[in-house]
């Protein structure tokens, strides 16, 4: 009872402990929760639904309601209240005590005042009548890949990027914008880093953290100021410069492992041995290994001296291969003088010994203010790049012997020599000790400028470049002895020792002239522009050769054998003159007028026909401008309408002088019973030779819904290619090839597609961008000319289509073969055989015969429907970016090693094991022969050997984290973010099992594209 006396007595204490203490404190516990309201509008008075209403530096707030009012719950009265919206400026309010907030949120102008690099200038994007679209630095660079042109996949409709290699140094995408440009000439778009002409692979040459923007002239008016170079659209590179008493430093750095998407699994002995067998005996052969080798085979251990067991894949191919990447970039400079600098160093190792890439570049923009109207400026270029693989054979040779070579055949032998492989080709060996094939390749590159200011709205500018491009190669092959069963075999390769050394420059000089000229007259806008171009290339080259090196350590070439020294040589030059101009002409940002035009003269043309003029004209009409839609423009705040017709040209075709019967030495004539050196002309010239030309049609239309959060950009275009070059027939009596004539033309015609979503939700910030586009070519005229193979080029179809026969399966009896048509004669055909369809014949229809008037179209090898999908999102420092990227009808033809069991002697692959017999007649591949040559019916090109190239694959993934101000100010740090990424992540196709639907493996030689995964870091100081 005392107890609970003291315990009540105790209680009751506490009580009015408590009562007492929430008295004093009721009042400010009143204060400290606030509750607030307001009302968020635009300029115009219009409510602001789901405004983004956010307490500063925290991450409690709330989004305005349909009416674009808002309530929030406050701590304290001071706080500072963040109001966000898409499309319009980020603007703080300090509470200050108050209740009630009305806020007007002013539209974000940066949007309307975007600014897209084009030709020889630029334009604000709302001004844009042609096909132009922009990819930002950061864009490539979150991407985390090897070079620019990987990096582009994906990310703009119509532009087509191929990456068919994973090899180093050689993993450059091929670019094509709109589908392929010409039937025999170059179909690679024109690509200019700051105004000065690059060569085709220029992008893979520049490192992407020196990159500021990429602007990519997809129709003609956009590109007819281009003219003659301009035919297969133009990439416009921008570098970064330095911005004004404002310096920067930034690093960038990766590093990771490369790993095969895919490569064909290879036979074991004992699966090899069984399955050559079930082959021979389907050819009513004995077998080659007895049942009791083969039993013994699989009892003897690995490395049992009496068991050649060769895992191929294995010896030659590193599952793993190191790869990382470093950039380090310093700008700033005072009102007179600002300096932008960038250092980039890359390294990639390949997945066979001795093979690997380095690529170091480094770039110095630098701008001088000399007076208020006078600028000049001096940008430096430096690259080199290195290239390693072995001596003897290619990395893709290497690569295809060590997937089908036999594995009984031995590799390396127990006591440590090489084993005889096929006839004594061992590729463990090749790659590994037949020496190192290298190549170097240093560039230099100059440009200087002077821009003059004299009159309001007057610019001059003048500039000059030239760059020097090396190419440095050199191998010293080595041959090596190879041995069986103890005994020596033979010395491989049997040329013995052959040293090469080769070399190659080319120097190319630009001179650029142009004014321009701005006018604003109350409504109306002009900008006038013209130039003067010109261009100059020079190349040389030369290589040596020699064999039969009788020392050790003395690999110089004059200590080969003189009888074997050979050498050869060439040179070629080039000029362009070009006189270009362009006028603007808006009325209040809302009807819009362009005109391009371009003179271009070649040296590759006769007198007479050097000149070309590709002229353009567009058109824009900005509906969202007009009265008559402000009371749409809630919800569609932007809607253009464009459209535009221009003429292009291509100049870069087959030769440098097609209109010259030029002479070629090295045809030698007996006289006396002595060969007397000589030359001839080889080839009949045509002085009428000229560009091939096209034009192009495109209308497009610009969309922007809820402040721009969502964009929609959409594009249908006819693009014409005419006086195509083609060679035609000519009697064999001549003794001449036939001459170039401009006779063939080819239409693509198709669409773009871009849709973009950008919102924000709370301190999340997200965006979707989807893309789609598709291409279709047609030969419309080849003059009666018809190009026939595994592909063919006629009129009325695609360019290249497969063409062979169509399959029906297999025969299954007898009884079907001497009831069907077949290819070939009957005798030689059994069950298990492909069957072929009888689809024509000398009346144009089935006469029972198989043969060549049964072929037909059977796929085409062009990508049709590619598509991309990127979603990004960041929050409290974390981002993450996801990026799909497909192709939706492609067909991928595959032969030779690729697919055909025992070809030439060589292996099968494991999926090959699901072949045709009584006991499995719905085999994946036919029945097992023996392959020794092209007459197995089997083999000849039909569509059992195309599959759908169609994939999506998860390209991309970046996952990020930037570390808080406070922590990095710390170490005097502005920003770090440390990230991870994988590249080809996940791949869904239905190619053959083993192959990379991007892959080129048609024959079976390949270079395996790579999984990368890496790990790095960006800091900025």
């Amino acid at each position: 009872m005392k107890n609970n006396q003291v315990l009540f007595s105790l209680m009751n204490k506490t009580t009015k402990g408590l009562f007492i203490i929430l008295f004093f404190f009721t009042p400010v516990l009143a204060n400290a929760q606030q509750s607030i309201a307001g009302k968020v509008v635009d300029t115009k008075g219009e409510a602001l639904i789901g405004v983004n209403v956010i307490i500063k530096k925290t991450d409690q707030g709330t989004v305005t309601d349909v009416n674009g009012e808002f309530r929030l719950t406050v701590n304290d009265p001071e706080v500072i209240l963040e109001f966000s919206y898409v499309g319009f400026k980020t603007q703080e309010v300090p509470l200050l005590k108050r209740s009630y907030l009305n806020i007007t949120l002013e539209e974000d102008t940066e949007l309307l005042e975007e600014v897209v690099v084009v030709g020889y200038g630029t334009q604000k994007k709302i001004n844009l009548t042609g096909s132009v679209q922009n990819v930002s630095s950061d864009d490539l660079v979150k991407r985390n890949v090897s070079n620019t042109s990987i990096a582009l996949q994906g990310m703009i409709p119509g532009v087509s990027v191929v990456t068919t290699s994973g090899r180093p140094g050689y993993d450059g995408a091929g670019i094509k914008i709109r589908g392929t440009g010409s039937l025999n000439s170059s179909s690679n778009p024109l690509i200019l880093i700051d105004g000065v002409i690059a060569d085709a692979y220029g992008l893979n040459f520049i490192d992407m953290n020196s990159i500021e923007s990429i602007s990519v002239l997809k129709d003609a008016a956009s590109a007819s100021i281009y003219g003659s170079r301009a035919s297969n659209g133009v990439i416009l590179i921008t570098t970064k410069r330095a911005k004004e008493n404002k310096l920067n430093i930034s690093y960038s750095g990766y590093a990771g492992i490369n790993t095969p998407t895919a490569i064909p699994e290879p036979l074991s002995a004992v699966e090899y041995m069984r399955a050559i067998n079930v082959a021979r005996a389907n050819a009513n052969i004995d077998p080659q290994y007895p049942e009791e080798l083969i039993k013994e085979y699989e009892t003897l251990g690995p490395d049992n001296i009496n068991r050649y067991d060769t895992d191929w894949k294995k010896e030659i191919i590193e599952q793993n291969a190191l790869t990382h990447n470093n950039s380090l970039s310093i700008s700033g400079g005072s009102e007179k003088i600002r300096v932008f600098a960038n250092l980039g160093n890359f390294y990639q190792d390949g997945n066979i010994a001795n093979n690997n890439y380095r690529r170091m570049t480094m770039r110095l923009n630098t701008d001088v203010q000399i007076t208020s109207w006078l600028k000049s400026g001096v940008d430096v270029n430096i690259r080199q790049s290195k290239t390693v693989q072995p001596a003897y054979d290619s990395p893709e040779s290497i690569i295809n012997k060590a997937t089908t070579f036999v594995p009984v055949f031995s590799g390396i032998n127990n006591d440590g020599t090489w084993g005889y492989g096929q006839n004594g080709d061992n590729p463990i060996a090749s790659a590994k000790v037949s020496g190192i094939n290298t190549s170097v390749t240093p560039e230099l590159g100059l440009k200087g400028f002077v821009q003059i200011t004299p009159l309001e709205g007057l610019d001059l500018l003048t500039s000059y470049s030239s760059r020097k491009i090396e190419g440095k190669s050199d191998y010293f092959l080595k041959p090596y002895d190879t041995y069986e069963g103890g005994m020596y075999k033979t010395t491989y390769p049997p040329d013995g020792t052959t040293k090469y050394e080769g070399w190659s420059q080319t120097i190319t000089n630009q001179f650029n002239l142009q004014g321009s000229y701005a006018k604003q007259i109350k409504s109306h806008s002009f900008n006038i522009l013209a130039g003067v171009q010109s261009e100059e290339i020079s190349s040389r080259s030369f290589s040596a050769t020699r064999k039969k090196y009788e020392f050790d350590g003395f690999e110089d070439l004059n200590h080969g054998d003189n009888a074997t020294a050979t050498n050869s040589g060439s040179h070629w030059d080039w000029a362009m003159l070009s006189y270009f101009g362009r006028i603007n002409y808006n009325y209040q940002e809302r009807y819009l007028l362009e005109l391009n035009g371009r003179f271009d003269a070649s040296s590759r043309f006769m007198k007479g026909y050097r000149w070309g003029f590709f002229p353009s004209a567009s058109v824009g009409w900005r509906i969202s401008e007009e009265g008559f839609f402000d009371q749409l423009k809630e919800t569609i705040d932007n809607f253009k309408l464009r459209a535009s017709y221009g003429t292009l040209g291509n100049q870069d075709i087959y030769s440098y002088f097609p209109y010259a019967a030029t002479i070629s030495p090295g045809y030698g004539y007996w006289f006396n019973k002595e060969l007397g050196s000589g030359a001839t002309q080889t080839q009949v010239a045509n002085e009428k030779i000229s560009w091939e030309k096209s034009t192009q049609m495109n209308i497009g239309v610009d969309l922007g819904f809820f402040s721009s959060k969502l964009t929609t950009t959409f594009d249908y275009y006819v693009r014409n290619i005419n006086d195509m070059l083609q060679q035609f027939p000519i009697p064999v009596f001549v003794g001449l090839s036939s001459p170039w004539e401009n006779a063939g033309s080819m239409r693509n015609n198709g669409w773009d597609l871009n849709v973009t979503w950008r919102d924000k939700i709370g301190n999340l910030n997200y965006n979707i961008t989807a893309n789609l586009s598709d291409v279709k070519n047609t030969i419309t005229n080849l003059y009666g000319k018809e190009y026939i193979g595994t592909q063919i080029t006629r009129e009325g179809d695609p360019l290249g289509s497969w063409y062979g026969f169509e399959s029906d399966g297999y025969f299954q009896t007898q009884e079907e073969i001497d009831n069907a048509a077949v290819y070939g004669e009957k005798k030689n055909i059994r069950p298990g055989y492909i069957r072929y369809k009888d689809l024509n014949g000398p009346e144009g229809v089935p006469d029972g015969v198989i043969n060549d008037l049964d072929r037909t179209i059977i796929g085409n090898p062009a990508p049709r429907y590619e598509y991309s999908l990127n979603i990004g999102a960041d929050w409290k420092g974390l981002d993450i970016n996801i990026f799909f990227q497909g192709v939706g009808k492609r067909d991928l033809f595959y032969s030779g090693y690729g697919v055909r069991p025992f070809y030439v002697g060589r292996s099968m692959f494991k999926n090959q094991l699901d072949y045709w017999s009584e006991d499995n007649r719905d085999a994946k591949f036919p029945i097992l022969l023996i392959d020794g040559s092209g007459n197995n019916p089997n083999n000849i090109i039909s569509d059992f050997w195309v599959k759908s190239g169609a994939y999506l694959r998860l390209k991309n993934v970046v996952l990020g984290y930037t570390l808080p101000k406070q922590i990095s100010n710390k170490w005097s740090m502005n920003k770090v973010r440390f990230f991870v990424s994988g590249q080809n992540l996940l791949t869904f196709s239905n190619a053959y099992e083993g192959y990379d639907p991007e892959n080129s493996v048609s024959g079976g030689s390949f270079y395996p594209l790579m999984r990368t995964m890496t790990v790095g870091v960006d800091i900025n100081f």
